[in-house]
């Protein structure tokens, strides 16, 4: 499973992901091998594992325990991915903390982007990047989606939407749990923790490059959806309000057009994701 044996450049940073039982091993052992092949390592790797999992994921991790330097921390019960990321977070042992999905494929040369940005702009807290999607082939990209690159563009982008790419940022690990850290908001864990960031005036940025390969599909979609997520919506815009991202005209107009996108039927929602909701793009990532 591990595709190269080529000795990899590794800094001092950790990288924090997350398995539960809804993951599927291929996408797993692709993720991993995206790792491997990446052109700088991270000298940490805390894999949580969400609660119990089918056997074949656990053998994929142990295939990479000792490459990779992984740290599988296993949670006896299913928690969430917020609850699930604090309790990585909290094991990450290294100042600078990526973030990485169990099912997404990485840019070889991010984390070396990252750790440069980083050391040419020490007072950056949180740093992202552009994500090129797909569904089931990686070569085969159906849509890119750029994010705002400045702490005010962000800022004011959030008061629409998620600025960051969750699965492509690296943040100060003090700073975010000087913000609460990641908390119990299923699907928008990372929005709300931003929002708090921004609140408190740490800095953002984006690197204005594809950083991730992320998978996306149905499945995805469908999570996306339904009354649970209407109320977990009310919940995220209730804290842009508190943390003064968006005022009540703002928390007003985003419901009014998210709510009803919760709602109708998958089909129509694919729609609303792959057309309306980001870049629509003709070639490759390139």
């Amino acid at each position: 499973m591990v595709t190269s044996n080529t000795v990899r450049p590794i800094a001092a940073f950790s990288l924090l992901m997350a398995v539960y039982a809804g993951d599927r091993v291929h996408p797993l052992v692709a993720a991993l091998n995206s790792i491997v092949e990446s052109s700088l390592l991270p000298n940490q790797i805390v894999l949580v594992q969400d609660g119990p999992v089918a056997p074949e994921l656990v053998t994929a991790i142990e295939q990479f325990q000792d490459t990779l330097n992984i740290e599988h921390v296993v949670l006896p019960k299913n928690v969430g991915l917020g609850p699930a990321l604090q309790k990585g977070l909290l094991r990450c042992t290294n100042a600078l903390v990526a973030r990485f999905d169990s099912d997404d494929i990485l840019i070889p040369s991010r984390f070396s982007d990252q750790i440069s940005y980083f050391d040419a702009h020490p007072t950056t807290s949180v740093l992202g990047g552009w994500i090129a999607e797909f569904d089931c082939e990686p070569d085969k990209i159906l849509t890119i989606r750029q994010v705002p690159l400045t702490t005010t563009a962000i800022a004011k982008y959030a008061q629409k939407r998620n600025p960051m790419n969750h699965m492509t940022v690296m943040f100060r690990k003090d700073d975010v749990l000087a913000s609460g850290g990641y908390r119990d908001e299923s699907g928008f864990e990372d929005y709300s923790l931003w929002a708090r960031m921004l609140q408190k005036g740490f800095v953002f940025a984006n690197i204005p490059k594809v950083t991730v390969l992320a998978r996306t599909g149905t499945s995805m979609i469908r999570r996306r959806g339904g009354w649970r997520y209407v109320r977990l919506e009310l919940l995220l815009q209730a804290t842009l309000y508190r943390a003064g991202i968006v005022g009540r005209i703002g928390v007003l107009r985003n419901l009014m057009l998210r709510i009803p996108a919760r709602l109708v039927p998958i089909r129509v929602r694919s729609l609303i994701y792959k057309r309306a909701l980001r870049q629509k793009i003709e070639s490759s990532h390139e």
